[in-house]
C-alpha cells in the first residue's frame, strides 16, 4: 500500500439531489441547466435558489425581503432533502440586484442563520427573470 494520501483516499462519490419539490426543480419549471443539489463526499452543494413557490414554480418577486425569506425557506428544503439543514452551512453566496439593498439582506439572513454565520459573500448583479435575490451554498451533509 502506498503512503501517498492522496493514492489511499477514498472515491468521492457524487449525487445528485433532485429537487425536494416540483416547483423547486428550475430544470422543468424555467429550463435553468442545474440540478438542485450535490452531495458529494461530506458536503452538500446547492445551485442557485430563487424566491418561487416550491409546489407550483410560480415565480413569487416581491420586495428584496419577501424574496429573501421565500429563498431562506426554499434553500432549507433542498438542504433538508440533502440530509443537511441551515445550521450546517459552511458558505453562503448571496446575489441581490441593488447593493442599497444590503442591510435589507442581512436582516433577514440573521433570522435563518443566527449563530455563527458560515462564509458569505454578496454581490449586486443583474439576476435572471427579475428576481431580486439568489442564494447559493455549501453545506455539510
Amino acid at each position: 500500500m502506498s503512503a501517498d494520501p492522496v493514492m489511499n483516499a477514498r472515491p468521492l462519490s457524487r449525487i445528485v439531489v433532485p429537487a425536494p419539490r416540483a416547483g423547486l426543480d428550475m430544470v422543468a419549471g424555467y429550463g435553468w441547466v442545474q440540478s438542485a443539489a450535490i452531495r458529494a463526499g461530506d458536503y452538500v452543494f446547492v445551485s442557485g435558489v430563487v424566491a418561487v413557490d416550491p409546489e407550483s414554480g410560480e415565480r413569487l418577486n416581491g420586495t428584496l425581503t419577501s424574496e429573501a425569506h421565500r429563498a431562506f425557506r426554499n434553500l432549507q428544503l433542498v438542504l433538508e432533502e440533502a440530509g443537511s439543514s441551515l445550521g450546517r452551512l459552511v458558505q453562503v453566496r448571496a446575489m441581490i440586484y441593488d447593493r442599497i439593498e444590503y442591510d435589507a439582506l442581512n436582516r433577514v439572513y440573521r433570522q435563518y442563520v443566527p449563530e455563527g454565520p458560515p462564509a458569505r459573500t454578496v454581490w449586486g448583479v443583474r439576476i435572471m427573470d427579475a428576481f431580486k435575490v439568489q442564494l447559493d451554498a455549501v453545506a455539510v451533509a
